[in-house]
């Protein structure tokens, strides 16, 4: 079967974001009849229905999601070729959108590798964005990133590979003067009876959280939700209910706070960073040049030192 033409694919994809073929026709600029001919068509070639056709206008079937998406695929790809092509004729290698959690950011050294590897290959730009874990897999199966970092557990979506890049370890962070600031380490039973404070919710620790709570037989009921770990370090510091925040991510706060971090006694806890991407194959010189850059470094270098207790005060 040939695959189909640009054109019908970029009239299905006008129709089903406009739920309607005539608005669709009028976007790309064809008569009515000759989109939906051309759907139709497709259709037929196919052996699969893509629109639910109603007075109101129209939706995707199963299968029309299923053409959409790699249609969206393909149209990104298209794009992205033009740009890197552009960039090689301007001297350059083109550019890799890479997508990482705040954790990663904050908690591992991936600022000095993007640094590193900037100077070691200067032809080649990077598009960082800062998303959730679910959103970078998202992310790279829509082909709307190239290379991803997550802090989630369990299987990836097919298509994506992972590697093991870093790992790291829970804390419950609280104030010095606090009654468990002085253990070696806390169990996840133990602090439910605390207020917690909830980081980025649909972020890997809160889903992590949940589930140890549903293991348990209790639901998780944080008092309060924040979208940045800063937040929750303000409020923690005020003498504001705990919060669990990775061990990286601690010693970069003001010292003034007096924020002690005890180790998460759980299996759970001590989590692998993985590197994510789409298919080898379906990546770019440069965004191969930057997974294999980064699976390169160092497994020790720059990560945070493990303590029983670690203070803001005197944490490397």
């Amino acid at each position: 079967m040939a695959p189909p033409d640009w054109t019908t694919l970029r009239i299905l994809l006008a129709a089903i974001e406009c739920g309607s073929v005539t608005r669709a026709s009028e976007k790309c600029g064809i008569a009515v009849s000759a989109a939906a001919k051309r759907i139709q068509d497709l259709e037929t070639e196919l052996g699969a229905r893509l629109l639910n056709r109603a007075a109101r206008g129209v939706t995707p079937t199963a299968a029309g999601e299923l053409v959409a998406q790699h249609a969206r695929t393909m149209f990104d790809f298209s794009a992205r070729l033009g740009e890197d092509l552009r960039a090689v004729a301007e001297g350059g290698l083109g550019s890799v959108r890479l997508n990482t959690t705040l954790s990663v950011l904050a908690g591992h050294p991936l600022a000095q590798a993007l640094a590193d590897f900037a100077v070691e290959h200067p032809g080649v730009g990077i598009e960082l964005r800062e998303v959730t874990s679910l959103s970078v897999l998202q992310n790279l199966v829509e082909g709307q990133a190239d290379v991803g970092l997550i802090t989630i557990g369990g299987s990836i979506p097919h298509g994506l590979e992972a590697r093991a890049w870093r790992s790291d370890q829970l804390l419950v962070a609280m104030p010095v003067e606090h009654k468990l600031a002085t253990r070696r380490s806390l169990r996840f039973s133990e602090i439910l009876a605390y207020p917690l404070v909830e980081i980025i919710e649909g972020g890997a620790i809160t889903l992590l959280l949940r589930e140890a709570a549903e293991r348990l037989g209790v639901r998780l009921r944080p008092r309060l939700h924040v979208s940045t770990v800063e937040a929750a370090i303000r409020f923690v510091a005020a003498g504001q209910d705990l919060a669990i925040i990775p061990d990286g991510v601690l010693p970069i706060y003001n010292p003034d706070l007096r924020i002690v971090g005890v180790p998460l006694a759980e299996p759970w806890a001590q989590r692998q960073v993985r590197l994510v991407s789409r298919s080898t194959a379906m990546l770019t010189p440069s965004a191969r040049l930057l997974l294999d850059y980064l699976s390169a470094s160092p497994q020790h270098e720059g990560q945070p030192k493990r303590s029983r207790t670690t203070d803001a005060a005197s944490a490397n």
